[in-house]
């Protein structure tokens, strides 16, 4: 496994954009600081710590009260927006971003077009650590300049001067460790699986695996919803067809643009209308391979609409793409460098038939 971590910093700060530069504290009254910007270190302040404490420490920060609904929007688009770019991705509401580039044909061009998108999205550079895992590139990144890689050849190495602090443990164990000696996790690795274990449970021999750089923890790969729709109110019904057909060529090109973000497909489309006599109508189909862009979308509900004789006025259009799936430009970048599967290759096969005639394939053979 080759993990590339890009570390951007908290997603609750990057609603606040207008704020970058200035110091900044996430949290709600009498609880806990949620995220601080990197302005408020000098002064001491620290997620975790109380709101009293760390306005007292820095009371020229801007205070800003968490919205966990915003900031989850925001780790979708991200997670959306990198999704094309390895196997495995996963996006923290910390501000980490992680992609496996394990088996990607070109890793190096993954974690540029990473570094951008993440640049794009949060309007600040990325720090960017690759590694054999998620611990390891995570601390990697954390010590990168901004927009600069740091790659880690052997994780133990690289590890075992660093702090034990840095291990996944609460202040009780880690105040355990410091009473233990164990104040790097060289030390931590050094000690035996089971010895730590008898002292700071479970816990223990999980660290002694993370210190040791052999990474026993998984990435949560995110996946695109399986739902997306579309839809256009009118302030007066509308009986003229090619004014439906520029108002579904839109709203197609909007939820192009949103597939392509999500790095998805629509398997299956339905177009409803409701009518001025509060009626309703529908068509609907499952398509076999997943349409992406504004030309595959619109040729088929274009088509729909042409050929409709609703019997009334319509008062709302809605295109909904009730089952999404990952698209071909993502499979196809997947295995670029000849690694795919003979049915992914197959499918390609078939839909470049699809779409330009059988002519353009002469003859199809699998090793």
């Amino acid at each position: 496994m080759r993990v590339c971590c890009g570390l951007t910093g908290h997603l609750e700060l990057a609603r606040r954009p207008d704020l970058y530069g200035k110091p900044v504290i996430v949290g709600r009254w009498d609880e806990h600081v949620v995220a601080a910007s990197e302005e408020t270190l000098p002064f001491g302040v620290t997620p975790g710590m109380a709101m009293r404490q760390a306005e007292h420490l820095c009371p020229q920060a801007t205070f800003v009260l968490p919205d966990e609904e915003a900031t989850d929007r925001i780790r979708e688009l991200i997670s959306a927006s990198l999704y094309d770019l390895a196997p495995v991705v996963e996006v923290r509401g910390e501000g980490i971003a992680w992609l496996d580039t394990s088996g990607v044909a070109a890793p190096g061009a993954s974690i540029r077009d990473a570094r951008h998108r993440l640049l794009k999205a949060i309007g600040r550079e990325p720090r960017l650590g690759l590694s054999p895992g998620p611990f390891s590139a995570r601390l990697a990144a954390a010590r990168a300049r901004p927009g600069h890689l740091l790659r880690v050849a052997d994780a133990r190495e690289f590890l075992a001067p660093l702090p034990s602090r840095e291990l996944p443990l609460d202040a009780e164990q880690l105040e355990r460790l410091d009473l233990l000696g164990l104040r790097t996790l060289g030390a931590v690795a050094a000690i035996g699986p089971r010895e730590l274990e008898s002292q700071l449970g479970r816990d223990g021999r999980h660290a002694v695996q993370l210190a040791r750089g052999l990474e026993p923890d998984h990435l949560d790969a995110w996946r695109p919803p399986l739902f997306t729709s579309a839809h256009r109110q009118f302030e007066e019904p509308v009986e003229d067809r090619e004014a439906l057909l520029f108002v579904a060529r839109g709203l197609c090109s909007d939820l192009a643009d949103e597939l392509g973000l999500r790095g998805a497909g629509a398997k299956h489309v339905r177009v409803r209308l409701e009518l001025e006599s509060a009626a309703r109508e529908t068509r609907e189909s499952v398509v076999r391979h997943p349409l992406s862009s504004t030309v595959e979308l619109f040729g088929l509900i274009g088509g729909w609409i042409k050929e409709w004789q609703p019997s009334a006025s319509i008062t709302e259009l809605w295109i909904e793409l009730p089952v999404l799936e990952g698209a071909g430009r993502r499979q196809l970048r997947l295995w670029a460098g000849g690694d795919g599967t003979s049915q992914e290759v197959e499918a390609a096969m078939e839909r470049l038939q699809e779409r330009f005639g059988d002519g353009v394939i002469a003859r199809v053979s699998f090793a």
